[in-house]
This record gives structure tokens, C-alpha cells and sequence, in this order.
């Protein structure tokens, strides 16, 4: 993964930063950083506005416990600056054309993670005045802000027993060992109906990750995105894993922040974790609010 210096105005100090033109054409971009300290940011002042939807997504780093996020985080929307605060792992969704901004971490207990990715391949942005000289209170945007739990209707799945914590336990649910410990998955319709699905998880086991079949494909594009939970190594992943691509499996083995991309109907599995000193985090980000994944013949 590509660290670089975000858009002026934008963020205070270098993260990963990855756009179309790095992702192989991928119909999005994403950035992924840590917050240490209470911050401003997105942007620095004043307010945004995109010609494309936006996700700015807010987790916590305990790997034991993926509904902590152990900080307060307000963000204003729409030109009112309606501010909302909240205290648990949330998405943020920007409509396009909707004003948005400061957002700010006003309070933390523990580093967080924060990352954001817009549905065009290139970020662009406009700056805008705001109509209100002080963030004003209200809730026309609040549906905005989503806390980051499964929906299993969403997915077409019957809900495991904690189904009351709209988290996925992929080993309780018959899949490979190394398959995540925690995972929270949002579609298009948790999401407003954007055009997306995504997910969020802590990972720390070894072993093959599916069960079913040697590889999968989505009718969508898609990357998988793999990264450490060290704030102060962004290069550290903390674990080696082997990842086939293409219809010959040809297999790839990285050991660092890395992203695979996946157009549409492209084969990729089998997806093994080789070694984990310790728990990493893995999100996924797929151009489509449903999530098909038939397996790929041999």
C-alpha cells in the first residue's frame, strides 16, 4: 500500500492513500491511518463537497472487542453544520453533493482507525462555504450514521446466536480457520443504497479461509485490503499470507499492507493465513450493494 500525503487541507499528516490509477482501474479510492490524538480533519476547516458518494469509517483497535472504538467523534453535515457525536465503531455516509465537514475526534482512550473511501476513482473536492456560523443541532442527517454491525437479513443469512451484536464469527459458522475472529459486513441497503458493500475485521489465526471450493469471483470489482494495527508502523501487517489469482491459482505470499484487486468475474482464492504474530485487520470494498460470490470451476 501506497503511504503518501493526502490533498491539502485534508488530513495533518501522511496515510495510506490509494486511487484508481494505483488500483488497476478500480472504480474508487480509499485512504486508511490511525488516529493517536484527538484531531481535526476531513477537512482541516471549513466544509467539502463530492461528486460521488463517500464512506468515512470509524473502528477501534481492540482486537478482542470489534464493537469498542474507545473514542468520541463529532462530524458536521450539510450546510446547516448539523453536528453529530457519537461513541461507538460508525460509517459516516456522504451523499454526493451533500456539504460535509469538520470531523473531529474530540476525546480517545486508544488509538483508532479511520478510513474512508469515495465512489469515483479519483478523490476531487470542492470547498464550500458553510450556511451556519456555529455547528447548529438537529437530526434531519442523522440516518447518515450508521453504527458498524451486521445486518444477516442484508446478507440472506439465517443469524447466529449474536445476532443481538450484529457480529460475524466466521469459525462458528463453519468456515476455514483462518477466516476472521470478529467481521462486521454492511450492503447497500444497511448503507442509504449506495452502490457498496464493505466490511471490517480482526484477524489472528492461521490456516485456509474458505471451505467450498478453491476460488471464488463476484460479478462486481472488488479489493481486499490487508493491514497491521501498529500506529507507529504503517509498513507492519504482523502476519504472512498466500493468495491465489486468476484461474491457474497462480499464488502471491506478502507480508506487509498490501491490496488485492479483483475485477469482476476475476477467480481468486485459495486465501491462506501462513503465520500471525499478531492480530492484523482486513476490510474488503465491493462496487455493489449485494455481495455474490459463486465459485469459480476448476
Amino acid at each position: 500500500m501506497i503511504i503518501r500525503q493526502p490533498p491539502a487541507g485534508l488530513y495533518p499528516e501522511p496515510r495510506i492513500w490509494m486511487e484508481g490509477k494505483d488500483l488497476e482501474g478500480f472504480n474508487a479510492h480509499f485512504t486508511f491511518g490511525f488516529v493517536k490524538k484527538p484531531v481535526v480533519f476531513h477537512p482541516l476547516e471549513g466544509m467539502l463537497v463530492h461528486p460521488y458518494d463517500e464512506c468515512l469509517v470509524f473502528e477501534g483497535t481492540k482486537s478482542d472487542d470489534i464493537l469498542y472504538l474507545g473514542a468520541e467523534v463529532s462530524v458536521e453535515l450539510g450546510e446547516e453544520r448539523e453536528e453529530h457525536v457519537f461513541t461507538e465503531p460508525s460509517v459516516v455516509l456522504i451523499p454526493r453533493g451533500l456539504p460535509h465537514g469538520p470531523a473531529k475526534v474530540r476525546k480517545l482512550d486508544r488509538t483508532i482507525v479511520h478510513y474512508a473511501f469515495g465512489l469515483e476513482p479519483a478523490y476531487t473536492a470542492e470547498a464550500v462555504k458553510p450556511g451556519a456560523a456555529a455547528p447548529t443541532k438537529g437530526n434531519k442527517y442523522g440516518h447518515l450514521i450508521k453504527r458498524m454491525i451486521t445486518n444477516f437479513k442484508s446478507m440472506g443469512m439465517e443469524p447466529p446466536s449474536s445476532e443481538e451484536t450484529g457480529v460475524i464469527r466466521p469459525a462458528s459458522m463453519g468456515v476455514g480457520p483462518g477466516n476472521g475472529d470478529e467481521v462486521v459486513w454492511l450492503y447497500g441497503e444497511d448503507l442509504e443504497g449506495f452502490n457498496v458493500n464493505f466490511t471490517w475485521g480482526f484477524y489472528s489465526q492461521c490456516g485456509k479461509w474458505h471451505r467450498g471450493g478453491e476460488a471464488h469471483y463476484h460479478p462486481e470489482a472488488e479489493i481486499l485490503c490487508f493491514v497491521g494495527l501498529d500506529p507507529d508502523n504503517p509498513d507492519y501487517l504482523g502476519a504472512e499470507l498466500e493468495l491465489g489469482m486468476g484461474k491457474d491459482y497462480e499464488r502471491h505470499i506478502f507480508n506487509t499492507p498490501t491490496v488485492a484487486i479483483c475485477p469482476g468475474a476475476f477467480p481468486h482464492l485459495p486465501l491462506i493465513t501462513r503465520w500471525v504474530d499478531k492480530p492484523y485487520g482486513f476490510f474488503v470494498i465491493c462496487l455493489s450493494g449485494e455481495h455474490a460470490s459463486p465459485w469459480a470451476e476448476a
